[in-house]
């Protein structure tokens, strides 16, 4: 949209597959089509946008370019990352142009999308299959059970369609899954095109340091969550075990191989680590021992997905409360600090106890956790808080919303960068989802390419999308600072366009 800072992407799932094909004897080759392959300039592709029908901007290749990339290649299987669902119609103009050139070309999807919008991609007649769960066992199976001619519907955690277009869905198993994370192959980083990525310096954590362009690349030290909020793919994995696996269980990486997936990473050159964990913070003990061993390494660190926020107290140890409240754990925070982190998203969510109650699993105690004083205490420590708040489920009130926009101010005046106020959307996989399709505040047949963070797509809401933007604009402007909002502004897509048209 607008509002939004385009970014190359650098996604991790991609790299882990390519990493598992390599180790079954299958030659890989990453292309993020957002920056081009090797021979294709920033100009060409990142920088050059082009207003669609629908209104959005496209960057990047285009479907054409895509088409004849991987006809160049010799290519015979193409597998499309499908995690965000504004992107879907992208997905399926992306296999479509491939097939026309070559309809012998196998293509498959993965990722929370795709499984979850099965329905859509397979009808297309485009996909050849679709990876129903985490892919690094599941995908070889499929590309080794096409290339000896063995029906990929006979794969457990696989989803295809026959001639007659009958859809069958082959369940995940134990197969499917290693015993522990570290028995997955570490991720192709050196596949990722590292030398645009930094010419661009954007990447898809907002650095609110402002470094500029310096190696940057994604890392995972764990899977999965402890918590279940209905906005999350991971809540309705875990009402689902059966069709995707324990996957939305908090699953980690011993400590010894995230220092060894740490030093390579090291030696790959990248001085700035973005941690994508969703619940990076969990099992303190095992996280303290992690950010000592990188404390020698010269590493910027952030978090992008953001924490939750109760490890940050010593929630247990009543003797240290004060007023009822749970401990700061300080210690925590300077360990942190000492080892590179100077950026970690704060997802308060919203300041109305009904709401987080039910909609983000009660993770934040508003009676317990002194937030403005954790704001602050980060702040003093050197590490840049910037806050996320959701406005706009389907039953909160103008009252509530307006009590997450006055705590919003509070955490600004003790030290918040920023503050970014998000919009619930009920993105296919979520319990949110369920709830927008069961109760009336979502078409069956929406349209992917408007299920934006920024823009209200739910229907028959307490507080109506109109009155929601309005709301919400308003809030963006009198919380932020003019700085902010003028960066922003500069980095957005629609005021690049602007300029890239005059």
């Amino acid at each position: 949209m607008d509002v939004e800072t385009p970014r190359p992407d650098g996604s991790l799932g991609p790299l882990y597959l390519a990493s598992a094909l390599e180790k079954v004897g299958i030659e890989t080759e990453i292309l993020d089509a957002s920056v081009g392959g090797k021979d294709y300039s920033l100009n060409d592709t990142f920088y050059r946008r082009i207003r669609q029908g629908n209104g959005l901007i496209r960057i990047g290749m285009n479907f054409n370019e895509i088409a004849d990339y991987v006809e160049k290649g010799n290519f015979d299987f193409v597998a499309i990352s499908s995690n965000f669902t504004p992107q879907t119609s992208m997905a399926f103009k992306t296999a479509e142009a491939i097939k026309e050139r070559n309809n012998e070309i196998k293509i498959f999807a993965g990722g929370v999308n795709a499984r979850n919008l099965y329905h859509r991609f397979l009808k297309t007649g485009n996909f050849d299959g679709i990876c129903l769960s985490e892919g690094e066992i599941i995908f070889p199976k499929m590309i080794l059970a096409s290339i000896n001619n063995y029906s990929v519907s006979k794969i457990p955690g696989t989803i295809t369609i026959d001639k007659k277009g009958l859809i069958s869905i082959n369940p995940v198993d134990k197969s499917c899954f290693p015993n522990q994370l570290d028995d997955l192959e570490m991720p192709k980083w050196e596949a990722l095109p590292f030398e645009k990525y930094e010419k661009i310096a954007s990447p898809h954590g907002v650095n609110v340091n402002d470094r500029g362009a310096e190696r940057y690349a994604p890392i995972m030290t764990s899977r999965g969550c402890p918590f279940k909020c209905a906005y999350c793919h991971i809540s309705q994995e875990k009402d689902n075990a059966s069709m995707f696996g324990n996957i939305g269980n908090l699953r980690t990486h011993s400590i010894d191989r995230v220092i060894k997936e740490i030093d390579h990473l090291v030696s790959l050159k990248v001085k700035k680590l973005f941690f994508e964990d969703d619940s990076l913070l969990a099992h303190k003990d095992r996280v303290k021992t992690i950010f000592k061993k990188t404390k020698n390494k010269k590493l910027s660190i952030a978090n992008v997905n953001g924490v939750n926020l109760v490890h940050f107290f010593n929630s247990r140890d009543r003797s240290g409360w004060v007023d009822g409240k749970f401990d700061i754990d300080v210690e925590y925070l300077e360990i942190l600090r000492d080892s590179g982190f100077d950026q970690i998203v704060f997802p308060v969510e919203s300041a109305a106890k009904r709401i987080l109650k039910l909609y983000a699993t009660n993770k934040v105690n508003l009676d317990r956790m002194n937030l403005p004083l954790l704001m602050k205490k980060m702040t003093d420590l050197g590490i840049q808080a910037p806050v996320n708040m959701m406005i706009g489920f389907p039953d909160e009130t103008e009252e509530e919303i307006n009590m997450s926009i006055d705590f919003a101010k509070i955490l600004m005046d003790n030290g918040a960068p920023y503050v970014t106020f998000f919009v619930p959307i009920p993105f296919p996989g979520s319990n949110l989802y369920n709830i927008a399709i069961n109760g009336d505040y979502l078409d069956k047949n929406f349209d992917t390419d408007k299920m934006n963070w920024k823009n209200p797509v739910m229907k028959n809401t307490t507080v109506s999308p109109e009155k929601l933007i309005e709301i919400r604009d308003k809030a963006n402007e009198i919380i932020n600072t003019k700085e902010h909002l003028k960066k922003r502004l500069i980095n957005s897509a629609g005021h690049r366009f602007a300029e890239q048209i005059n």
